[in-house]
């Protein structure tokens, strides 16, 4: 027995020694050549799983991208209303409006990633935009940062002395308010025959038409600064006393469900139309000259969008609209802000993507 054990341990023992020296010899034939090739394979391994499960689809209604990048230069018109007020018989409410903006924008995508840089065309009211989406066919992740800091002037009022007057001839060349602006949208689509980036990402087709109801989650950042001692020295009139503070920051945490639809009414054409009402978390703290005030509670918001496009697989051009409410209300002090973008694009695809 004790033979039997001495001749099992003999046999292990000179298998590891076997096993070892192949290791070795096999690792001396390893060229660096041979390890690059390794790390691309790794990479395009990895990228190709991405791209399988972000763009999981029915081949039939989708079709991806037959070309791996694009660039898109875009025209937006930006219109943007908040409002400051107070309930009550007191009550007070003041509009403010930056003026229409007109932003140009290059944006340059990788398959499903795009990065764009927006300038503001008019010099006398400056907007610095900055923003990166991902777009499959049912997933899209949009991040934007918007920074807006002069021409935020007051456009109506009500509960002042001068209410049912016209405002003052110099009120409306007054700053009075700044925003910068951090926003993140998360969607999916739960049917594999709708296309959320055919619509508004450019980085798959529809094919036929198809909807689909859409789950969303967003975060919304903003803040800003008020100058309430201004404003009460161009109407004469004493703000209540929840207006005056001079900083806000606000956060939105939003939740949505609501139904998007592709309608492909022509060959390469397509029209998409989305609603999605939003079930939000909202906290605001504001900056009074005695000290701070936080507060938070739920509110209602809507989401829209809109889309024209026309898609030959090479070029394509179309136009989206985009709109956003965000409202807080907490007796006695209420803030809402709408915001709508029109985007007019063309653009052109290249890199044509193996085996397609």
């Amino acid at each position: 027995m004790a033979k039997t054990q001495n001749s099992h341990l003999k046999i292990l023992f000179a298998s590891i020694i076997a096993l070892s020296i192949t290791t070795v010899t096999a690792q001396e034939h390893i060229t660096p050549a041979d390890s690059v090739v390794k790390k691309k394979n790794f990479v395009k391994k990895t990228v190709d799983f991405v791209d399988f499960v972000l763009n999981d689809m029915d081949t039939a209604y989708v079709r991806k991208n037959l070309y791996n990048l694009t660039v898109m230069p875009e025209y937006s018109f930006n219109y943007e209303h908040y409002r400051l007020g107070t309930m009550g018989d007191a009550g007070q409410s003041i509009g403010i409006l930056p003026g229409h903006r007109s932003v140009m924008n290059l944006n340059i995508g990788w398959r499903w990633i795009i990065i764009g840089y927006g300038i503001d065309l008019q010099k006398n009211r400056p907007l610095k935009e900055f923003s990166t989406s991902l777009y499959s066919t049912r997933f899209s992740l949009d991040i934007l940062y918007r920074k807006g800091s002069e021409g935020y002037r007051i456009n109506d009022m009500t509960g002042f002395a001068n209410s049912d007057k016209t405002l003052p001839e110099n009120i409306s060349d007054e700053d009075i308010f700044t925003v910068k602006q951090l926003g993140v949208g998360l969607h999916y689509a739960f049917n594999r025959r709708f296309s959320y980036g055919a619509a508004y990402g450019q980085s798959s087709k529809q094919l036929m038409s198809a909807g689909s109801l859409v789950l969303g989650a967003g975060y919304n950042r903003q803040e800003f600064t008020f100058d309430h001692e201004k404003v009460e020295t161009l109407t004469g009139t004493a703000l209540n006393k929840e207006l005056k503070f001079n900083e806000a920051l606000y956060n939105d945490f939003t939740i949505s469900l609501g139904y998007a639809y592709n309608w492909v009414f022509a060959k390469d054409f397509l029209a998409g139309v989305s609603f999605e009402p939003a079930v939000g978390y909202k906290q605001i703290q504001l900056q009074y000259s005695d000290g701070s005030h936080k507060e938070g509670g739920i509110n209602m918001d809507f989401i829209t969008r809109a889309a024209l496009v026309y898609n030959n697989d090479r070029y394509y051009a179309g136009a989206s609209l985009e709109s956003h409410t965000f409202c807080y209300h907490k007796k006695p002090l209420y803030i809402t802000n709408g915001h709508g973008q029109l985007e007019v694009y063309i653009g052109i695809y290249f890199w044509r993507k193996k085996n397609m």
